[in-house]
């Protein structure tokens, strides 16, 4: 029985790491640090969460 608890868990885990790889653009977010473009990270992911892309914002 705990294996199935486990692997819930596991489960879950990777689930969590997946949106908050999506909502979070790390790469974009150091792509328009190295261009130059003065944007935060919390800005980036209120844009994902209000559904406006942020690559057409930042213009890779």
């Amino acid at each position: 029985m705990e294996v199935f608890g486990t692997l819930g868990l596991v489960a879950v885990i990777i689930v969590l790491f997946f949106v908050i790889l999506y909502y979070v653009p790390v790469i974009l977010w150091f792509s328009a640090l190295v261009t130059g473009v003065r944007i935060s990270l919390l800005q980036l992911v209120l844009m994902r969460i209000r559904k406006v892309p942020p690559s057409i914002i930042v213009g890779q």
